[in-house]
């Protein structure tokens, strides 16, 4: 019977527990600055609206004493087709993609084709990013994620980048299992297309990332994604 009331107890503890960290995380969300919290939902909301686009991205990444570098060609289509060709660095020539069965296609620069596995280390960057991770929305769910869910403090502003008008959003991590501080993001003010992103870990550069030649809503054919 003292089994069974301990039982019943712990359980209750547990419920109120788990309640209190929820009511905990809807206050912090709460107390996100309203900018913030408006850019996002904007921001959300003109991904969503994006059938196609296809951009050119250049990351170069750190990691202890390894640096990597390269520009690549990514493109989406809904509902989640997606394909990345390596233009500059290594692997140059090779491509990913993500077909209509939802497989992960690899070709290598010398013709080589295979199915890959989403945790295949060769689909990573020394970061740990995949090519799955370069799509918008999952940038976008990101963001949320760390500002509205994790408590990361954030702040908006607006300058210019690369020459247009953006969103400039500052980020200071507080995440225990993200080695990342801060974060820097500007988004084009008419598109809400992220152009640029900086990440560090106690000032030290880790992470440079641009995206131009940006065109959204354009005819890509199914094919494009297939091999």
């Amino acid at each position: 019977m003292a089994r069974r009331v301990f039982l019943i107890l712990g359980c209750a503890a547990f419920l109120f527990l788990g309640a209190l960290g929820y009511y905990t995380a809807t206050v912090d969300a709460a107390e996100v600055d309203r900018n913030v919290r408006d850019f996002l939902n904007n921001l959300e909301n003109a991904i969503y609206k994006m059938d196609t686009y296809r951009l050119i991205m250049e990351s170069e990444n750190w990691k202890g004493k390894k640096h990597e570098k390269k520009l690549l060609r990514f493109q989406f289509k809904k509902p989640n087709l997606m394909r990345t060709d390596v233009l500059e660095g290594k692997k140059r020539g090779s491509t990913v993609l993500l077909n209509k069965e939802g497989k992960i296609r690899g070709r290598n620069s010398w013709g080589m084709k295979k199915t890959l596995k989403p945790t295949d280390r060769r689909l990573k960057n020394i970061r740990g990013y995949t090519f799955m991770n370069s799509n918008l929305l999952d940038k976008t769910e990101r963001l949320k994620e760390h500002i509205l869910e994790r408590g990361c403090k954030a702040i908006l502003t607006e300058e210019e980048c690369m020459g247009r008008p953006a969103y400039y959003l500052h980020i200071d991590h507080e995440d225990a299992d993200d080695p990342i501080t801060d974060e820097d993001a500007w988004f084009d003010k008419k598109t809400y297309v992220i152009l640029k992103n900086l990440k560090y870990e106690n000032d030290v550069k880790v992470t440079d990332t641009t995206w131009r030649d940006i065109e959204i809503n354009i005819p890509l054919d199914d094919e494009i994604f297939e091999q």
